[in-house]
């Protein structure tokens, strides 16, 4: 199993001294926080694969380099683990896709939002799309920064998305959060109010008031229009 640098760039990730890791796990340990393997092309172009071996002398067997040929000449490719930017935090996928209560990029940021202990998951959002294109057209940018990967379901695409949820014992539900605690004070202190006005009851099913006048009932299917009072 080949090992990868892990580096915030590509010039790092080509240094001899930088630390190469195995697995993901391994990666977000040493990070602290979300990674994810990316491939970045190195600025040179050659014009022979002999003279690729010459300047990349690892280019063959420990899966770190990919070499092709594009617009005319030799290129290759190289793997490594790039940290990711902060990951949001939230108690489910969809939360944290759409309204997550901030972003973390430690356990311990993460943390301080959560007001619990913190771990990174992921999870896969219900939505479908037919195609790679649909759902970048989305969300590109999770998946371009790593936050998102694009994952096969019932023969269409999903998003799965990392982010930071809280970490507590099976079968125990997780205290809320500071921000959570907040915005439920605040929704059970606010008075219940329909999202319009309610009708007045004397209009029946097939008739309203007139945008000019309120005392006129309007007939928009069935019965007479009236006057109030004139009956």
């Amino acid at each position: 199993m080949s090992t990868f640098p892990l580096a915030a760039n590509l010039a790092a990730a080509r240094a001899t001294e930088t630390p190469r890791v195995r697995t993901e796990d391994e990666a977000v340990t040493l990070a602290k926080g979300p990674v994810f393997l990316t491939m970045e092309e190195l600025p040179e172009a050659f014009d022979r694969p002999e003279a690729a071996e010459v300047a990349v002398p690892d280019l063959y067997g420990t899966g770190l380099y990919e070499l092709y040929f594009r617009d005319g000449a030799w290129r290759v490719s190289m793997r490594y683990w790039r940290p990711a930017p902060p990951a949001p935090v939230a108690r489910t996928g969809e939360a944290a896709a759409k309204k997550p209560l901030g972003h973390a990029r430690t356990p311990e940021d993460a943390r301080a939002l959560l007001g619990a202990p913190a771990e990174l998951a992921q999870d896969v959002l219900p939505n479908l799309y037919v195609d790679h294109k649909q759902l970048m057209r989305r969300w590109g940018n999770l998946v371009n920064t790593g936050l998102g990967e694009i994952v096969e379901r019932e023969g269409k695409f999903a998003l799965a998305i990392r982010y930071w949820r809280p970490l507590h014992a099976p079968g125990i539900a997780a205290p809320l959060a500071p921000a959570e605690r907040s915005e439920l004070a605040a929704r059970l202190a606010a008075p219940l109010r329909g999202e319009a006005p309610q009708d007045n009851l004397d209009v029946g099913l097939f008739e309203n008031p007139a945008p000019e006048n309120p005392n006129v009932v309007l007939v928009t299917d069935e019965g007479d229009g009236r006057f109030r009072g004139s009956e």
